[in-house]
């Protein structure tokens, strides 16, 4: 190689580490930072006209592409919302108990073909053939116990029992034939937290700590029991007149396992990446979760169990969402694109719903009415 080969093949080698160190050669890594640019614009649109609070991951492909916490966690102190803030979930708790159902089923412990009656004592003879797998996708027709007034003017506060619970609807006749259609139900819900307790022999909140929230490293998530002291635990507020103030109690023991527990949103990437990947459940629990039912449709998608099966931006959709006392919170699993949005809210009027809708139609180059900033 003579001198001027030689120059001008280092003059390429120095060309392609030019390129290199600055990332031109890597379009994923610049697609990559380009969504988490578009990301913080779509939530500073969602920040400074819907004022939103609370935290947002969005994954794909097994990669966090953005996460970030907006507004306070507490503001009479000015703690500031993070990824690692603990809010309340509400009613993605069924995925949970759901999931605890399949892992009882999977040790022998019962079957979803069990009437209730095997495991809950002293119901009504109506309520005894109520099998699981009814509870399990909101078919059993069963009264709704967060309806009594008792529920709002007192027992929110002081907590109750499950069996306290149930005594406020025994009386009141099934709403439907059981097995016959979908009618969303946190009685259902109440129950499969009872039956948890006694096919384990443990209480509800251990028996979730001990088979899944430990095995995946979940340790940013529980049982929200308010005596508790619990670092990084958000406060709920609502909007009254304008202004925020703190949301009214509602003692855990309330949800229960309806919609007890509390998770940060990398936790709950956590949950979604073991349920999709089979880190935690069998080939055949997974498919009993995620099955659609034909007599759990309704709201224009199907119930599985602890999830709604339902179809958008052309693909299908495994979700769920919850709203309790100052919380508001969504989950978004798009299995075809492997695209996972966790949206936590401590500010009750939030529709997290549509944030996490909002934020999956970016990543995927849909365009929907909320996109506006």
């Amino acid at each position: 190689m003579n001198k001027h080969d030689q120059r001008y093949f280092f003059r390429r080698v120095a060309l392609i580490a030019l390129l290199l160190t600055s990332g031109l050669t890597c379009p994923v890594a610049v697609a990559r930072n380009d969504f988490k640019a578009r990301a913080g614009a779509r939530m500073k649109g969602f920040v400074e006209r819907d004022k939103f609070s609370g935290s947002v991951l969005i994954a794909r492909g097994g990669k966090v592409l953005f996460e970030k916490g907006y507004g306070l966690a507490n503001r009479e102190l000015g703690v500031a919302n993070t990824p690692l803030t603990k809010f309340r979930i509400a009613s993605l708790t069924k995925q949970f108990t759901a999931a605890a159902i399949l892992i009882l089923q999977e040790q022998g412990r019962l079957k979803v073909s069990d009437p209730v009656s095997r495991y809950v004592a002293d119901l009504p003879p109506e309520w005894r053939g109520i099998t699981v797998h009814q509870l399990l996708t909101h078919t059993s027709g069963l009264p709704e116990y967060t309806s009594p007034p008792e529920v709002e003017k007192s027992l929110n506060l002081t907590g109750a029992s499950p069996e306290q619970l149930l005594s406020l609807v025994k009386q009141q006749p099934l709403i439907f034939a059981p097995g016959t259609k979908l009618v969303y139900c946190n009685t259902g819900y109440l129950l499969l937290g009872m039956i948890i307790e006694k096919a384990s022999g443990s209480d509800y909140a251990s028996f979730l700590r001990q088979s899944i929230l430990t095995p995946l490293r979940m340790n940013d998530s529980g049982y929200d029991v308010r005596s508790n002291i619990l670092p990084g635990r958000a406060s709920g507020y609502w909007v009254k007149n304008g202004k925020p103030e703190n949301a009214g109690y509602v003692d855990a023991s309330i949800p229960f396992a309806a919609g007890g527990l509390y998770s940060t949103v990398r936790d709950l990437y956590r949950w979604n990446e073991a349920l999709a990947k089979g880190r935690l459940l069998s080939a055949d629990s997974r498919r009993r979760m995620f099955t659609v039912y034909p007599e759990a449709a309704g709201y224009g998608a199907h119930y599985g169990y602890g999830v709604v099966i339902g179809e958008k931006f052309g693909q299908p959709l495994y979700y769920h969402g919850g709203g309790i006392s100052g919380f508001a919170s969504a989950i978004q699993r798009y299995p075809e694109s492997d695209i996972c949005v966790v949206v936590l809210s401590n500010e009750g009027a939030i529709k997290s719903w549509d944030v996490a809708t909002s934020l999956a139609g970016l990543l995927l180059d849909k365009s929907t009415s909320l996109n506006r900033p």
